[in-house]
């Protein structure tokens, strides 16, 4: 039983600087409140699946065993949604998220190991496989932390894959099996897997100034409008991943539509409001580059901050 103690003591450490590095941002507008809210999920997930392990392990309740699964799926679940949540693509992950969670749990409660478990882990690996996927889709490749979180993925669902191959070949009780994949070293890499997890979400949150923007940099941030200051980030890497003639042409497009919600000439009650509301603004900037012929994982891209330049 101490491994489990050791576990859910590194998960609380690893929840609680999640959210605390995260909780100040609550309530900030935009998709940087949804990427903080989704990342507390799964810090709260990963304790809580080790807590409900831990109670089944002492009970042998079957209730806590599903919430356990359940919980233990929401985990990479939550960091899937997080990152969607920045690029604004929530519709198919939520979805892929809630059935995982919920064939788990009714398996677990309606079967029973050890075809509960292999659902599990295949939940697992799927999800593993979309989050790593996401780290490598903008606005999220190339940002702090989503290295990590690539890595971490790519591992587990690696981990994950030949713990259903050799379940499947040769069996749960096989020597090879429980080398590699019974309790103990299954919690060596789970409590590897969430710590590493952690340390990447929490590094893209303050990377992203805890509001899920990327702080602006350099003259790229050179377009002030109703008092925010508008931007590509990073754009030597943005000519690298995509070629400078579509940095141009995204530049170009930003600075057209900045225009044409330019404040001037506006009744100064709009003004104010455009400057009290990122949400407000942010729409219309969106639907100005929609306009234009911008993708949704484009329109993530664009950096909006207060324009430390004006009074508003």
């Amino acid at each position: 039983m101490a491994w489990i103690g050791g576990l859910l003591v590194i998960c609380i450490a690893v929840a609680g600087v999640i959210i605390a590095a995260t909780l100040p941002s609550i309530g900030l507008p935009g998709r940087g409140q949804l990427f903080v809210r989704f990342s507390i999920i799964a810090g709260i997930a990963a304790v809580g699946s080790t807590l409900m392990y831990a109670i089944y392990e002492t009970t042998g309740t079957v209730l806590a065993l599903v919430v356990g699964d359940t919980f233990m799926v929401l985990g990479p679940g939550g960091i899937l949604l997080a990152l969607r949540a920045l690029s604004g693509r929530l519709r198919s992950a939520t979805i892929v998220v809630s059935g995982a969670a919920l064939a788990v749990a009714a398996t677990t409660a309606l079967i029973g190991l050890p075809v509960s478990a292999l659902v599990k882990v295949a939940a697992l690996l799927l999800l593993c496989i979309l989050t790593a996927r996401e780290t490598r889709i903008a606005p999220i490749v190339g940002e702090t932390g989503a290295l990590t979180l690539l890595l971490v993925n790519v591992g587990y669902a690696t981990f994950s894959a030949g713990r259903i191959a050799v379940a499947l070949t040769l069996g749960m009780d096989s020597p090879l099996y429980q080398a590699a994949f019974s309790i103990y070293p299954t919690t060596v890499v789970g409590i590897l897997a969430v710590a590493a997890t952690g340390v990447a979400v929490v590094r893209m949150a303050v990377a992203r100034g805890m509001s899920g923007r990327m702080s602006p940099n350099g003259p790229e941030s050179g377009y002030s409008v109703d008092g925010w200051s508008v931007g590509l980030p990073a754009v030597d890497d943005l000519r690298a991943a995509f070629g400078s003639s579509t940095v141009s042409r995204l530049r170009a497009d930003l600075r057209e539509a900045c225009e044409v919600i330019s404040a001037d000439g506006a009744p100064e009650a709009t003004v104010l409001a455009r400057r009290r509301s990122h949400q407000v603004f942010s729409q219309a900037l969106s639907a100005e580059l929609e306009s234009r012929g911008w993708s949704e994982s484009e329109i993530a891209m664009v950096v909006i901050v207060p324009d430390e330049r004006t009074d508003g």
